[in-house]
């Protein structure tokens, strides 16, 4: 059996604001081509664990690693050119911006010929099921369309991790499926994903493997019925039902 490398690595990583630790001393290894969830209840510190790992804000100890190399103190941007890309819980395209002028903005991050950058853009509208919207203004877009478009704009950067945070929320059943659709058509193109998700049959129908959050800690990590049969987590989040 192949043993797997690891990608993307957190160690001891925390956050105090003023005198509350938002995250405390978590520790999280990711291999290529991992399909990892990230629950908790609100509050639990999993969104400023992503914004850690993406340059977003500064963590007040430990350090965050990509391919061995240390990005602890990288800008976004650079964070971005390395590989790292991430939807965002509250969407904001350009609003004023076209379907395909957004997303031909994450491809020009690392393809500077134009014509190159639409032929891609096309590409990821396409993968995201936007194609009849390509021409339509991001912000008369409805949220479904919206968290599509997120994700489109995501993957033009050409990353190797995608850091998914909330790209079900606010979603139907019939949105959430395609959705989920979609997440796994990324996994299996060899894109290596990190979820937050509250919706819990879709994470967990998706994840390889859950880490779980409480009060900035990690509670516990496992496969979904290792993590669903787990009393600290039942007791914690997820509840007897």
């Amino acid at each position: 059996m192949t043993q797997k490398k690891t990608l993307l690595e957190v160690k001891n990583l925390g956050k105090r604001f003023g005198g509350n630790w938002a995250i405390k001393d978590v520790d999280i290894s990711i291999n290529k081509n991992d399909l990892i969830g990230v629950i908790g209840p609100n509050g639990a510190g999993k969104t400023t664990l992503f914004n850690m790992m993406t340059g977003f804000l500064k963590p007040t100890e430990g350090e965050v690693y990509f391919k061995g190399k240390d990005i602890t103190n990288l800008s976004s941007h650079q964070i971005s050119k390395n590989g790292i890309s991430r939807t965002f819980q509250i969407v904001k395209p350009f609003g004023g911006l076209s379907v395909l002028e957004n997303v031909m903005v994450g491809a020009l991050n690392k393809e500077s010929n134009v014509t190159k950058a639409r032929e891609k853009a096309n590409e990821y509208i396409e993968l995201v099921g936007l194609t009849p919207f390509r021409d339509v203004h991001a912000n008369s877009l409805p949220i479904g369309n919206r968290k599509r478009l997120e994700v489109a704009r995501a993957i033009a950067t050409d990353p190797e991790v995608i850091m998914l945070d909330e790209v079900m929320g606010g979603l139907n059943d019939d949105e959430t499926k395609e959705m989920m659709d979609i997440v796994k058509t990324l996994h299996k193109k060899g894109l290596t994903i990190l979820l937050i998700e509250h919706n819990m049959h879709a994470l967990m129908s998706l994840s390889e493997r859950v880490v779980v959050l409480c009060y900035g800690e990690k509670l516990a990590e496992g496969t979904a019925a290792e993590v669903s049969s787990n009393q600290k987590v039942i007791d914690a989040y997820l509840g007897s039902d």
